[in-house]
């Protein structure tokens, strides 16, 4: 991940501080936080990504002075139309500092009947997708400890937990429309799997607790999810993730070997969540 796509994510957070309560920070910069400060790691990096995915509640309370709409256009920021729904999907897009980024909020979906786009603030338009409320309501504190935010003050910020990341991920990946959206996904659940050992305990015991307290058929869905794409080297995740390798990732395995691997991972995986119970 190049220095600039780092310095545009914290000027982005820098811009959002008086939200920073309300707010969780998902999609790619999710694995980031977790490698560079949760275990903490420096020199790994996820895939390489301007876009800024912000997971917001679907009412959002005006702090100080300024809305989040009015926050992101004074910075340089502008808000365009990606759908034509009504109301419709906006993106905050714009160089910061000299930094091009990509912010979209999302919210969660109660039912199907509700509309697809929510407006969760004055201004503020919000994605309403179907099980963003694991990302809304499992969620930790880190302490990004080398940015700022004032004085000798560092920032805090909230992200999904691990468990919450790798659930929510294996169970919207399907309906992406674009393949190439739908390997990153299995690209993050891959690398957290692979990179982040000292988690897994916690990410277990999180998928248990999700099969308690969330619809039965939202774990069966996951599970069924991850043997389709993942049962042996011919299935069709395989290819995705391979897809999606950076070229400084694994540098001691071809692809035969990666390709061996990442089956070996999941099929680990996938033996530990299927002996959890119903």
């Amino acid at each position: 991940m190049t220095d600039d796509f780092k310095k545009g994510f914290f000027t982005t957070l820098v811009i959002l501080k008086d939200y920073i309560p309300d707010i969780v920070i998902a999609g790619g910069w999710a694995p980031f936080i977790y490698y560079q400060y949760l275990l903490p790691n420096k020199n790994l990096n996820p895939l390489r990504t301007k876009d800024i995915d912000i997971v917001v509640p679907p009412k959002l309370k005006k702090i100080a002075d300024n809305t989040i709409d009015e926050l992101l256009i004074t910075a340089g920021l502008m808000p365009n139309f990606k759908s034509l729904h009504t109301p419709p999907v906006i993106h905050y897009e714009g160089n910061i500092e000299g930094c091009e980024v990509e912010i979209e909020f999302l919210t969660t979906r109660k039912n199907k009947k509700e509309n697809k786009v929510i407006i969760v603030q004055k201004g503020l338009h919000a994605q309403s997708l179907p099980f963003i409320a694991i990302l809304l309501e499992n969620t930790i504190w880190v302490k990004v400890d080398n940015v700022p935010c004032g004085g000798d003050e560092y920032f805090q910020i909230r992200v999904p937990t691990p468990g919450a990341y790798i659930f929510n991920k294996g169970l919207t990946f399907p309906r992406r429309i674009k393949r190439i959206k739908k390997a990153k996904d299995l690209y993050y659940i891959f690398d957290i799997l692979a990179n982040c050992q000292k988690l897994m305990p916690s990410v277990f015991n999180e998928l248990k607790n999700f099969n308690k307290n969330y619809p039965k058929n939202w774990f069966r869905r996951f599970i069924s999810n991850m043997k389709t794409y993942f049962a042996d080297e011919t299935s069709k995740g395989i290819d995705l993730i391979i897809s999606q390798r950076p070229e400084t990732a694994f540098p001691n395995m071809n692809e035969e070997q990666f390709k061996h691997y990442v089956v070996g991972v999941f099929q680990e995986f996938m033996n530990k969540i299927s002996s959890v119970p119903e």
